[in-house]
């Protein structure tokens, strides 16, 4: 077992009990993290202080820097039997801690990457460890990261994150962000990333990519690496004089002890096994628990032996013993490598196969079956026992050779096994903050059970995990609510189509499951803004709920129409839009459970949506009203998520506000609604996002009005005064909108329309602040994307042409200028009819280029229209 130094006093309220992982050498350990939330805080505390007094007085300056005791870090037990690596050791050195000569003074600084590559068992994260203890000192905070895959690298950095005292959000993806943001602003720091798999653009999201720090990545993979900038590192296996060192120590000889027939016989094993640290660990522990001899263990061995035969060796060797041994390998052979906590198998040892579970049943029978493998170095143990934090993990090696060991009717049984243990532990409610923690950390487990499926002949009817496919359905459906929870809608949507696929299987007759399945999919596609995907699922569950009238299947239909609603309105539908909510509605109105939630008010707040996007406004309003007078009452204690729905409306009726011109209410609504978002969900929150981004809208209007009202003034200090104020509101627009476009740009993969809209609002204020050239950039690229996403004839994309237009005039080209607006025009006017508040912008903008060009005639014909949509609102 490892501590965690936070950098604080003397007592052991300083460290915080944590079980780590060094990966490739037989006998590490398993990395696993369980901090309890008042723990957190403290140890967020003790790392705030520690980087303080390295890198800068402002962390924490209540706490004295004369209780510190060493920097913070999470490191794995260095092998008693470590040896050798001194060259190795100095080429890390070398480049993560040579002369910086590629960057200018100033430059950000950006991490310095060491890649250490090598085969399976070479001991890379051994020689990690090493260095990284080493090194301890010169560094300010020292964080281990189990890299082996996607899921396990970003449940590790979330609980960095949380470590050194950045909030949860949402979005994994913002607390992400803002732990590379807390990066780099510190100094001296070391990553270590264990196990990375293979670089790809995609995972460089889970790299820093500034801060004056260090990473060191182990991997097996020596090529690709160019797009970091990394320096790689070859790790062989022993020289020859290391390895029979290394086995001196772990058969605990003394060196003035070991005899020549000792090094001869070190000499014959480990020449045997290539001198592999990983086979000659996996030796040399079957020798000792065997009480054999070098020379008996050789004389078993096949010839051209590998680090495969030796674990045969040993598992044929314990399957005579303890039966139920091997049936916890093989139980963990479908699971992720690391991190099977014991308390999970004992708790929900009921869904595991007969023999297994009945060993389990006696805590002393099971102990010395975990114990036998550990010695034998097929598992590694972790943790402690007395708190609950004991934890199991397997050498990815020896996972693969045990699953390739096993018959079909094996895999099935233990693929199946697994799916039911994950599947019995994951939250049940996956929506709640309460159920991150839990969720974040199986989703390794999630990923392991449904990557090593075992499926067999569909003639005879054996389909392995589906034989209980409700158990997988259930599980999928739980994990894709988890990730569409955390904003990753890409994953969820792979999850929900998974469980969607699972439950037609057979045709099965669970007709509520199916259409909730299809239902869920939908939801991701629209979320993704693949509106042909997102009606084409949202139909089918609807054909799925026909003719049924139970309360579940009504539930479900109400919320298939509000979604189709969505979809309708997205595509211009506005007719068809309408009658999906109104049916929405009905429902809603026609049962008495509408009272136990939300679900009524939502359903009237995007019937009003439909109609502001329609461009009635006086319709959008009274449904709002709507919705507000459908919220349940709760008394004097009304519910958090009821309080920001109210929220969501006063920001809704502002938005109405800002498309009627009223841009005095509008900011004055959205401010108020922004100030609730940000005290329940916090500044970084997708929702207070959107606030703010209409905010900053707003602003930018009130500026350009104010620049206009101060042109036309004759009274200089009045002048002077409405230009201070545009200013003002420029610079207060720019505060909100900035992070705002920065948040949306680190999900743009995801949700490319979202981004679009900040960069029109960005455009528009890079032209309010002088900055044509940057705004015109900005407004074709928002531009490109509606284009791509929506086609051209699309009102979204009207609206970037709309704001393009003033940008081209600001420089000079007024024919470019014109051309772009008469397009939006004819866009609004085909989508949207003759009389939408979208029109006034454009019809204000082309009266400008009319006058340019000497036409004011047709500028006053345009300005009249707009006047007369004006007086419709």
């Amino acid at each position: 077992m490892i501590t965690v130094s936070a950098g604080a006093g003397t007592g052991t309220t300083a460290f915080v009990a944590v079980a780590v992982k060094a990966a490739d050498s037989g006998g590490a350990l398993l990395w696993w993290l369980s901090v309890a939330a008042g723990l957190v805080a403290g140890l967020a505390g003790g790392i705030a202080a520690q980087v303080a007094r390295r890198s800068g007085p402002d962390l924490l300056p209540d706490v004295p820097t004369s209780a510190l005791q060493g920097p913070p870090h999470n490191l794995p037990v260095l092998s008693m039997y470590f040896t050798g690596r001194t060259a190795e050791t100095a080429r890390i050195v070398g480049v993560l801690r040579g002369p910086d000569r590629g960057r200018r003074r100033d430059e950000r600084p950006v991490p310095r990457v060491c890649v250490l590559y090598g085969a399976t068992g070479a001991g890379k994260s051994q020689l990690a460890v090493a260095y990284a203890r080493d090194q301890l000192d010169r560094h300010t905070l020292t964080w281990w990261l189990n890299a082996s895959g996607p899921d396990a690298l970003r449940t590790e950095l979330l609980e960095f994150a949380q470590y050194v005292g950045i909030h949860d959000q949402e979005s994994k993806n913002v607390v992400l962000m803002n732990l590379w943001r807390w990066l780099r602003d510190q100094r001296g720091w070391l990553l270590v990333y264990d196990g990375w798999p293979a670089y790809e653009d995609a995972l460089r999201s889970l790299l820093p990519s500034e801060g004056d720090g260090e990473v060191l990545i182990t991997t097996q993979q020596n090529q690709g690496w160019d797009g970091l900038r990394a320096s790689p590192i070859g790790l062989r296996v022993f020289p020859e004089n290391e390895g029979i060192e290394f086995l001196r120590r772990r058969f605990g000889i003394e060196p003035k002890e070991a005899s020549e027939q000792d090094l001869e016989a070190f000499t014959r094993l480990g020449r045997q096994l290539g001198w592999l640290p990983l086979a000659l660990e996996q030796a040399a522990a079957y020798i000792v628990q065997a009480e054999t001899t070098v020379a008996e263990y050789l004389r078993d061995l096949p010839g051209g032996a590998s680090v495969e035969d030796t674990f045969r060796l040993a598992i044929s060797r314990i399957s005579e013993t303890s039966p139920a041994a091997v049936d916890l390998l093989r139980l963990c052979t479908f699971l992720a490598s690391e991190d099977v906590q014991k308390t999970t198998l004992m708790q929900y040892r009921s869904v595991l196969p007969v023999r297994l579970r009945t060993v389990m049943a006696d805590p002393v029978t099971f102990n010395r079956a975990v114990l036998l493998l550990v010695d034998h170095s097929l598992l590694t143990r972790s943790g402690d026992w007395r708190d609950g934090s004991a934890a199991y993990g397997m050498h990815p090696r020896v996972q693969t050779l045990i699953h390739d060991g096993l018959s079909l009717a094996e895999r099935l049984e233990w693929s199946q096994a697994a799916v039911r243990l994950v599947e019995a532990c994951f939250p049940a409610t996956p929506d709640l903050l309460a159920s991150r923690p839990v969720c974040e950390r199986l989703m390794p487990h999630v990923e392991a059970v449904i990557d090593k499926l075992a499926w067999g002949d569909d003639a005879d009817g054996g389909l392995g995990a589906s034989q209980d496919p409700e158990a997988l359905a259930r599980l999928l459906h739980r994990v894709g609510a988890y990730q569409e929870h955390r904003c990753d809608w890409v994953r969820s949507l792979d999850f929900f189509e998974r469980e969607a696929e699972l439950r037609e299987i057979g045709n099965g007759g669970d007709l509520l499951g199916r259409a909730t399945a299809r239902y869920a999919v939908a939801r991701q596609h629209y979320l993704l803004a693949g509106l042909d995907d997102a009606e084409r699922e949202c139909r089918r569950a609807l054909r799925l709920c026909d003719d049924r009238e139970e309360e579940a299947f009504l539930r479900l239909r109400a919320h298939c129409q509000r979604q189709l609603g969505g979809i309708m309105r997205e595509h211009n539908r506005f007719p068809e839009a309408l009658r999906a909510a109104r049916t929405a509605v009905g429902i809603y109105e026609g049962q008495a459970w509408r009272e136990e939630s939300l679900d009524w008010a939502v359903a009237e707040q995007e019937t009003g949506l439909i109609h502001r996007n329609a461009g009635r406004l006086t319709e959008a309003t009274r449904h709002y009203r709507r919705a507000e007078e459908c919220i349940p009452t709760r008394g004097n204690q009304e519910p958090p998520d009821y309080t920001v729905f109210r929220a969501m409306l006063q920001r809704d009726l502002g938005i109405v506000a800002q498309d009627r011109g009223q841009l005095e209410h509008a900011e004055s609504m959205l401010t108020e609604a922004l100030t609730v978002f940000g005290a329940h969900r916090g500044p970084e929150d997708f929702e207070t996002a959107q606030i703010a981004k209409f905010l900053s809208d707003v602003l930018r209007r009130r500026s350009e009005s104010h620049k206009e009202q101060a042109r036309r003034s004759l009274r200089l200090l009045h002048r002077r005064d409405l230009s201070r104020r545009a200013r003002a509101e420029l610079d207060r627009a720019e505060r909100l909108l900035g992070p705002v476009v920065e948040l949306h740009r680190k999900r743009s993969e995801a949700e490319e329309h979202k981004y679009a809209a900040c960069l029109n609002k960005l455009g528009s204020l890079r032209l309010a602040q002088g900055r044509p050239a940057e705004a015109r950039r900005t407004l074709e690229q928002a531009e490109a994307i509606y284009l791509r996403l929506y086609g051209e004839r699309h009102y979204y994309r009207a609206k970037s042409l709309t704001r393009l237009g003033p940008v081209l005039r600001a420089q000079g080209d007024g024919g470019g200028a014109e051309h772009v607006l008469r397009e939006a025009d004819g866009i609004f006017r085909a989508a949207l009819g003759d009389d939408h508040p979208a029109l006034m912008a454009v019809c204000e903008h082309l009266s400008d280029c009319a006058s340019d060009r000497g036409d004011h005639e047709e500028a006053g014909r345009l300005r009249r229209e707009a006047d007369r949509i004006r007086r419709l609102l």
